[in-house]
């Protein structure tokens, strides 16, 4: 089995932001929970962290 040097992490880093992106749908297609509108997901893989930043449209 190759090493993470060896073969990169991109298979599991793309798997992580697809079951995110799986549950936002569910949110949104059930109704329950509380989908990311107006936010922003910001995922640092290097440190395993999460940060939400919200934003808004220019109006002009």
């Amino acid at each position: 089995m190759p090493s993470c040097a060896e073969a990169g992490i991109v298979g599991a880093l793309t798997g992580v932001m697809g079951t995110l992106e799986a549950m936002e749908v569910v949110k949104l297609v059930t109704g329950i929970g509380e989908p990311l509108t107006g936010r922003l997901l910001l995922y640092d893989a290097l440190a395993a962290r999460f940060e939400t930043v919200k934003y808004r449209r220019r109006t002009g």
